[in-house]
């Protein structure tokens, strides 16, 4: 029978379309056309969804007189065979994208679906969804419902389905949209019954290279309180099918969060290499280790070839389509025989894997493509970067309430307000969010967002601090250096650096307390052709730095507080201001660019004059040693290096580190006649798919720092001096190989969270002294949850005594 429809409401976005109709007896098979989208109501409730992947949908019997509504999207891409750039293909998507909607539903009987084949490698059902990417948040909002209605709807019809879906902010979203819908899906998750939340971990499949360590063990300590709360299931695989590359720190975030298993497919991406290990023991400097999947792929159709991979490689064949698509359709569903191996939940089949058989892998797992996406939308990575910043701020002083005893509804709201504040900031870490790949209304929400949540910050600072006795530890700005001419060249010399510069800004002397130059020529502006052959905002070729852009020096001045470089490039202004403070040990450099040029790399680049053979990077949480000659095919793949914080190339006795607040892309390249050429990309500016991704006015700073061989140590703590604001610390350490990463109350802010890193690699006893007056301490992990097993903590007087390992993180829940 063919229902008409009418149109009962609609908006921008989507519009309604109804009728009452008598349904036939028996089972049911609905049909719907539609590019776009549609979520069908039955009698008010959800039962199901149509998109480009499910034209027809079965349901039970619904006999009798019933009230049929769709809201069908206005406007949708395709939920696959998206293009890899801007171009043809591209633009006839855009012009395809708006829909009229059909308002015509053919409603008829359904026949028994005959048995299909037996299939014999575990399945697992998904749907990857993108949070934000060719689409804005609230366009996945609707994607979402839409998604989980097909798999409850899929799940009633066939008991025997499992379908797996990570990322708690979409259960949130589906939570919020339609509260009945959730409580289905609830049901299913809480009892294992088909809903696999094990791989509801993290908040949002994050990117891993712009956010802090702490912002990760955050994506997890948030996601697994919301699954635990509203799901009723303690997740444990960290599920990053699509995020683009792993750092070597991962296994220790992960493992300090209570979670033993990993899975992604994105290595398969690789250019250079294939990955060899289908599952691996990833293990981290520390010592932990994650139990490590990388799969083929993360969706599709079930198909023989498919079904023969996963057998030979031990590993689920994934199935369904994402972004829109629903996850499997009933084709699929029906081609699997009774008699197939049952479908199987993702931390099932980890925990059934043979570990003591799997190979060990240390240290990064790195994307051989997506190199541009380290530097790919700068202002945002800056925003994020001071927002952690001022978070750690915020939540340090609402740790000193905790320890004064506030008045508890004081605790409960800062508590509530900093976990406002991260949900905003974690959703922006999503892997096409932060890394610059996603469309203009998307960072136009971004802004808007992180303007919320720099506002619930500054309430925060300014509710604490109004509590607390009045503590201005801010030190008076630093005087600034004056320039001094000598020759062709400025010098700026106090107790700690002594730097020579010529007038383009270019440093052609800098040195330590020792007087030991280590530079040949740094601080150098280059700017390359960027245009790689596929993923514009994703990419940067291999060989980018043959075709070089004109630089050209524009004037320059200097006055008492520092030297000022200008320069031009085809369509873009740079001014450069170069300064040394008194005690500081360190060369400041602050660019201010007008940047107009497309699809153009800029670069600052640095000769070191020392004999190093490898370069140290920061890492979350950690570091990240790289050849600075590489000899396989693999690393010289490497040759973008996504990092954060600091790089450092020294010999043992002297070096140079750049310091950088927000700059995550850099390269460390050995040269001929000795020394390394160490570099770090500033800003990029693809056409697609944001055509004004970098464009306009951006802010740039690093700074160049002479070090006499440091340690790991003296380089974290150096560069949160450079990065940050002094304050008075809750928790303090005499060792400067153990650091405070965080300080925060409790998600019910009854108590206080502290955590601290081991720098320099070995184990050591500490003794941690803190501000207030401690109660009791219990080790935790990321989560909050109780560690029994993770050794003494013993409270001194005002100190907390511990045992620490060599590059461990450990967390403790502080009661006053």
């Amino acid at each position: 029978m063919r229902v008409r429809l009418e149109r009962r409401d609609g908006d921008d976005a989507t519009v309604t379309l109804a009728a009452r109709a008598t349904l036939p007896e028996g089972p049911l098979r609905l049909c719907y056309r539609t590019r776009t989208g549609a979520l069908l109501r039955v009698d008010g409730a959800v039962r199901g969804a149509f998109d480009g992947k499910h034209e027809a949908i079965d349901l039970p019997p619904l006999e009798g007189e019933r009230e049929l509504s769709l809201r069908v999207e206005r406007r949708s891409l395709p939920i696959s065979a998206l293009p890899a750039g801007d171009g043809v293909r591209w633009r006839w998507m855009l012009a395809r994208a708006e829909q009229t909607p059909d308002d015509h539903l053919e409603v008829e009987q359904r026949n028994g679906a005959s048995d299909g084949a037996a299939v014999d490698v575990p399945l697992i059902g998904h749907a990857h969804l993108d949070v934000a990417w060719l689409w804005t948040y609230d366009e996945t909002k609707r994607k979402a419902l839409r998604t989980f209605a097909t798999a409850l709807r899929e799940m009633e019809l066939d008991d025997r389905y499992v379908f797996a879906q990570s990322m708690p902010q979409l259960y949130a979203w589906v939570r919020a949209g339609d509260p009945a819908l959730f409580e289905r899906v609830r049901e299913r998750a809480a009892s294992a019954r088909g809903w696999d939340a094990s791989v509801a971990s993290m908040w949002v499949e994050s990117d891993l290279h712009a956010p802090s360590g702490e912002s990760i063990l955050r994506q997890f300590a948030l996601g697994i309180a919301w699954t635990r709360e509203h799901l009723g299931r303690d997740p444990s695989v960290a599920w990053l099918p699509d995020t683009f590359g792993f750092p070597s720190t991962f296994p220790t975030l992960a493992v300090h969060a209570g979670i033993p298993y990993f899975f992604s497919t994105k290595l398969a991406w690789n250019e250079a290499t294939r990955w060899p290990h289908p599952q691996f023991r990833w293990t981290g400097d520390d010592g932990s280790t994650l139990l490590a999947a990388m799969a083929l792929s993360y969706g599709g159709d079930i198909t023989a070839e498919r079904e023969t991979q996963a057998r030979a490689r031990n590993e689920p064949l994934i199935h369904g389509y994402g972004d829109g698509g629903g996850g499997a359709t009933d084709e699929q569903l029906a081609s699997v025989a009774r008699a197939s191996r049952p479908w199987t939940h993702a931390d099932t089949w980890f925990a059934a894997l043979d570990a003591r058989a799997l190979p060990e892998v240390r240290g990064e797992l790195y994307l051989e493509t997506h190199r541009g996406t380290y530097t790919t939308h700068h202002d945002v990575k800056e925003r994020n970067a001071a927002l952690e910043r001022e978070l750690a701020h915020a939540e340090e002083l609402a740790a000193w309430c905790v320890a004064v005893r506030a008045p508890r509804t004081v605790r409960r709201a800062l508590a509530d307000d900093l976990r406002a504040a991260w949900e905003i900031v974690l959703r922006a870490q999503f892997h096409d969010v932060i890394t610059g790949t996603a469309i203009p209304p998307v960072y136009a929400d971004v802004a808007e967002e992180h303007a919320r949540a720099a506002a619930i910050v500054a309430r925060v600072r300014e509710s604490a601090a109004s509590l607390l006795p009045r503590s201005d530890v801010r030190a008076a700005a630093a005087a600034a250096v004056r320039p001094q001419r000598d020759g062709e060249t400025w010098l700026l010399r106090n107790e700690y650096v002594q730097a020579r510069l010529r007038d383009d800004g270019t440093v052609v002397e800098l040195a330590g307390a020792d007087g030991v130059n280590v530079v040949a020529l740094a601080n150098g502006l280059a700017a390359y052709e960027d245009k790689p052959k596929r993923y514009d905002a994703w990419n940067v070729d291999d060989g980018y730095w043959r075709k070089q852009v004109p630089v050209k020096p524009d004037g320059g001045s200097a006055d008492e507080s520092g030297i000022e470089a200008r320069f031009a490039l085809p369509k873009s202004k740079l001014a450069m201001r170069i300064a040394l403070h008194e005690d500081e040990p360190w060369l400041r450099v602050e660019i201010a660019a007008a940047w107009h040029d497309d699809r153009v790399l800029l670069r600052a680049e640095h000769r070191v004059a020392v004999a190093a053979r490898d370069v140290r990077y920061g890492q979350p949480h950690g570091t990240l040693v790289r050849n600075a000659y590489p000899q396989t095919d693999a690393e010289r793949a490497k040759f973008e290096v996504p990092a954060q914080r600091w790089a450092h190339a020294s010999d043992g006795a002297h070096g140079l580190a750049v310091f950088s607040p927000d700059c995550y892309g850099w390269n460390g390249t050995g040269l001929d006649g000795g020394g390394v050429r160490l570099g770090t990309s500033l800003l990029r500016s693809p056409r697609w798919p944001d055509p004004g991704a970098d464009r306009g006015e951006q802010r740039i700073a690093y700074a160049l720092v002479p070090t006499a061989g440091a340690a790991i140590s003296a380089l974290e703590h150096a560069w949160l001096a450079y990065v940050e604001d002094a304050r008075v610390r809750l928790f303090t350490c005499d060792d400067p190989a153990v650091v405070v990463v965080a300080t925060y109350p409790s998600r019910d802010g009854e108590a206080v969270v502290v955590r601290v890193r081991e720098l320099d690699g070995a184990a050591r006893a500490v003794a941690l002294r803190c501000g207030g007056r401690m109660r009791t301490a219990t080790a935790i992990d990321a989560a909050e949850r109780p560690l029994p097993n993770a050794g003494e903590a013993r409270i001194v007087e005002e100190a907390l005594h511990f045992e620490l390992g060599a590059f461990a993180l450990r967390s403790f829940l502080i009661a006053f």
